[in-house]
C-alpha cells in the first residue's frame, strides 16, 4: 500500500480542491459526489456466466473457439464488464487523461463485480500487472496498481508489488496486431522476491484484456519462478 502520510497527504489535498471545484462525472459530465456517477455505472455492461472458464468472455461453451486451439500459462482470467461505452470511456480518463480519482469508482466496480467470477478463495496474494518505469514516470502511476491496490483493501487480500517487473519497454499494444502483441511482450516480465510466491496461488490485475498476452506472459514469469497457479481478474474485456 502507498505510503500512509503521503495517502493522508493526497486526501487532504483532494479534499481541498473538491471545496474549490466540486466533482462531476468525468464521463457524462454531470455535477454530483462521483467522478463515475450511478447513471453512468448502471450502463455497463456487466460480465456475468456464461463465459469461457478460460479467457472470460462471453459464451455459451465451456471454453470459447480461441481457446479451444490456444493454450495460456493462466489457469483462468475473468474481466468485470464489457470494454465499450461508459467503461471504456473511464478506463481512457484514467489511463489516458491521468484522472487519477476515476480509480476509486473503478475499483469499487471490481470489487462488486468479483462474485461473478468464482475465484474467492482460490488464490493467496494479488500481483497487479507492471509497466516500465520509464512509463511510470511519465504517467505519474500505474493504473493496474492503483486499480489493485484499491481492490485489495476492499476485499482486505494481500498486494504483493515488489515481485514482477516489466524489464524493458514495448510498443503500445493497442496498435499492433493479435500476432504482433504476443511477439512484442515476449520475455519481457521478470521476477525478485521469488521466495515470496514459491507455492502461491497468485491473481493478477489489469485494467483490459484485449488478446491476453499481457496476462500469458506475466503467468508465464511467475509460474517460471514457482507460483503454483496464476489466475487473472481485469476491469474490462474487449469482445
Amino acid at each position: 500500500m502507498p505510503n500512509k502520510p503521503i495517502q493522508i497527504a493526497k486526501s487532504i489535498f483532494s479534499g481541498f480542491l473538491d471545496l474549490i471545484y466540486p466533482p462531476f462525472c468525468l464521463v457524462c459530465e454531470q455535477a454530483g459526489e462521483e467522478y463515475l456517477c450511478a447513471q453512468c455505472i448502471e450502463t455497463i455492461d456487466v460480465i456475468e456466466a456464461p463465459f469461457c472458464r478460460k479467457c472470460g468472455i462471453p459464451c455459451a461453451s465451456y471454453h470459447c473457439s480461441d481457446c479451444q486451439e490456444r493454450e495460456y500459462y493462466f489457469e483462468q482470467a475473468c474481466s468485470a464488464g464489457v470494454y465499450e461505452g461508459v467503461l471504456k470511456n473511464a478506463i481512457h480518463q484514467l489511463k489516458y487523461k491521468f484522472h487519477i480519482a476515476m480509480a476509486d469508482p473503478l475499483a469499487e466496480f471490481m470489487v462488486r463485480s468479483f462474485a461473478n467470477t468464482g475465484f474467492r478463495g482460490k488464490f493467496d496474494l494479488v500481483i497487479p500487472i507492471p509497466i516500465h518505469h520509464s512509463r511510470k514516470i511519465e504517467r505519474g502511476f500505474n493504473q493496474a496498481e492503483e486499480l489493485a491496490w484499491r481492490f485489495c483493501k476492499r476485499r482486505s487480500i494481500v498486494l504483493e508489488r515488489d515481485v514482477l517487473y516489466k524489464k524493458k519497454d514495448t510498443k503500445h499494444q493497442a496498435n499492433l496486431s493479435q500476432d504482433m502483441r504476443a511477439v512484442n511482450l515476449q520475455g519481457v516480465f521478470a521476477v525478485r522476491n521469488a521466495e515470496k510466491i514459491a507455492g502461491k496461488r497468485i491473481l493478477l490485475i489489469d485494467d483490459v484484456f484485449t488478446t491476453g498476452s499481457t496476462l500469458n506472459e506475466a503467468a508465464k514469469a511467475l509460474k517460471e519462478a514457482g507460483a503454483s497457479t496464476v489466475c487473472a481478474y481485469t476491469l474490462a474485456r474487449s469482445l
